[in-house]
């Protein structure tokens, strides 16, 4: 199959999916509603691909394939130079990787820490409201989509990683924003609680 009738076929897949959620399975829609960060995943990886020899496509022809600047194109799927440290391991791997390394890659540039400043993996600094660095920005929606491949592999993650993986966690917060939010909670002084608060305690 060519790639031009592989891409219709994918669309006319991804129609029928979008089809049979609005036909009553509300379940399946934030399965649907994540294909898209799935989709920038692998395109990140292909980009890869086609960045490395053989191949060694110029920046501007990639851009000009993806009908964006040069600049645009490298920002999104730029490699250490000039986007941030994306595991040597997806590179090699690309769109061939297995689940057990998407586990391995995930885990070590978790942060344990919800309000660490950079990635444990590979010191990338986040940006404000930013908790993923570029390798598990890419992994995050390859792994959640494929992990009953391999449950065993899966299981290595910790219960915060796992958690953290498919979305049962609150968002973490940047360390920026926690130490702002914990200085404005000491500036606002308790009130006394009123008949009209509904949180349980009864009014002193």
């Amino acid at each position: 199959m060519e790639n031009a009738e592989f891409d219709a076929f994918v669309r006319r897949i991804l129609r029928a999916y979008a089809r049979r959620v609005a036909a009553g399975d509300v379940e399946a829609l934030q399965s649907l509603s994540q294909l898209s960060s799935e989709v920038d995943a692998v395109t990140r990886l292909a980009v890869a691909g086609l960045r490395k020899a053989p191949y060694s496509y110029s920046w501007s022809e990639i851009a000009d394939r993806l009908g964006t600047s040069k600049q645009a194109a490298q920002q999104r799927y730029g490699d250490r130079t000039e986007r941030g440290a994306l595991d040597r391991r997806l590179l090699e791997a690309g769109l061939g990787i297995s689940v057990a390394a998407l586990v391995q890659v995930f885990a070590d540039h978790h942060p344990g820490d919800p309000a660490t400043s950079v990635c444990p993996g590979c010191g990338y600094r986040y940006p404000e409201g930013q908790s993923d660095c570029p390798s598990n920005a890419t992994v995050r929606p390859l792994l959640r989509r494929r992990r009953h491949e391999d449950d065993a592999a899966v299981a290595r993650l910790s219960p915060v990683q796992f958690a953290d993986l498919i979305g049962t966690t609150k968002p973490r917060t940047h360390r920026a924003t926690a130490v702002r939010q914990a200085a404005l909670t000491a500036l606002v002084p308790d009130r006394p609680a009123s008949l009209f608060d509904h949180s349980g305690k009864e009014p002193a």
